[in-house]
């Protein structure tokens, strides 16, 4: 089969096929005129069987041209495949970093194919059309974190080409920072390595960690000491709980295993898997808030721990990691970070963290020894706006006010 140049049809130059009725006539009058009797007859049946079978082999030719429409159809596509990777965009560079409310140049390298329109999209919503190859943007969004900038061609409105980068978009304000007054301070165990710490209606529960030490208590807060404990195996290390709903949520820290209790009784009522690390927990009495030794925060289900929403933790300087303890104090999350002797305070909506509260000196050297550890564990009692703070195997818990 071969494509006729001059007139754009497919001729089949396949036997007793010809271009049209009248040559399969010619080629067949010697035979016909020496035919006699049934051959005749026989002949002419297959004449008029190959006249039948013309209008068959003219909607042949038309589905092998509409194939061939297709490909070439094809091959424009793939050449607009093609000029989208000759998009390069100069600025912003990917995975940098800008601060909210503030402007970025963009700025990309004009391709050498028409277009008539060029539109910036942020994580796909548009945001702007850009007028020329360099361009100001404000960058002006609710929920902090890293978000997908793309630049896309148009023409005639079509998507000609397209190019993304990766940006970290931090808050612009700075966190304040505070300090403390200590209102009083209580008994604590120093063998408590201390991992999560709630005051729910007067009761003290606190989990603690370390493999074959892990354990859930219920604690006197004026006296410190034990009403009723529960201990993890000794392949378990406890970490972060919450009390929600009667039942009281308990963390481990590699073991992707929640213990599930009843808040009065300590009794195991289930067990529900999780993937990751846990670190702390708190709720804002619907859902579980958890952190995992990352910037990222997730609230989760309380029945299966699956992840209904995921959170961010920035300053204006980047992502806040190592989060650990947390507490819901009105809306607000408070979280320590491991090693450190402040509290971060975050917005819930942006993931900003709005403020520090600074511990430093809270615990009197007079009251370590070698066994004292890192500052973690932060309490809140809804009802008297008490908070509590304290640290792994201190000897001391503190009711502070923040100033």
């Amino acid at each position: 089969m071969r494509r006729d140049l001059n007139t754009n049809y497919v001729c089949c130059h396949t036997e007793p096929v010809e271009v049209c009725g009248e040559g399969i006539l010619k080629r067949h009058a010697a035979p016909l005129r020496q035919a006699q009797g049934d051959n005749a007859q026989a002949f002419s049946r297959r004449k008029t069987f190959t006249i039948y079978h013309l209008p068959f082999t003219i909607l042949l030719f038309c589905l092998l041209l509409s194939c061939s429409g297709g490909a070439q159809q094809k091959r424009t596509s793939s050449s607009r495949l093609d000029k989208s990777e000759k998009l390069q965009l100069v600025s912003p560079k990917n995975n940098a970093q800008i601060k909210n409310n503030e402007e970025i140049k963009i700025v990309y390298l004009k391709p050498n194919f028409q277009y008539d329109s060029v539109v910036a999209y942020l994580e796909n919503k548009r945001v702007a059309t850009l007028v020329d190859t360099s361009s100001l943007l404000k960058v002006n969004i609710q929920r902090f974190g890293r978000k997908l900038l793309t630049v896309k061609l148009f023409k005639d409105s079509i998507e000609v080409a397209a190019t993304s980068v990766n940006l970290t978009v931090l808050p612009s304000l700075a966190p304040k920072t505070y300090g403390y007054r200590i209102v009083t301070s209580y008994p604590h165990s120093d063998q408590a390595y201390t991992q999560g710490l709630q005051i729910q209606n007067g009761t003290l529960y606190e989990s603690t960690g370390l493999h074959g030490k892990s354990v859930v208590r219920i604690a006197d807060l004026q006296s410190g000491k034990t009403l009723k404990d529960k201990a993890l195996s000794k392949e378990y290390f406890g970490e972060g709980l919450c009390v929600l709903n009667g039942l009281l949520y308990q963390l481990t820290w590699r073991e992707q295993t929640c213990f599930v209790y009843d808040s009065k009784t300590l009794d195991l009522q289930t067990t529900i898997p999780y993937s990751g690390e846990g670190w702390g927990l708190t709720s804002d009495d619907k859902l579980l808030i958890m952190s995992n030794g990352t910037n990222v925060i997730t609230f989760r289900s309380p029945n299966d721990f699956s992840v209904r929403k995921r959170l961010e933790v920035y300053t204006d300087k980047g992502p806040v990691s190592y989060l650990n303890e947390l507490e819901l104090i009105n809306g607000e999350l408070w979280a320590n970070v491991y090693g450190a002797d402040y509290i971060v305070r975050i917005d819930t909506a942006s993931g900003a963290v709005n403020s520090v509260v600074n511990l430093q000196g809270i615990l009197p050297n007079a009251l370590k020894d070698s066994n004292t550890d890192v500052l973690n564990g932060i309490a809140y009692n809804e009802k008297t706006g008490q908070i509590f703070v304290t640290g792994k195997n201190w000897k001391r818990l503190f009711e502070i006010q923040v100033k």
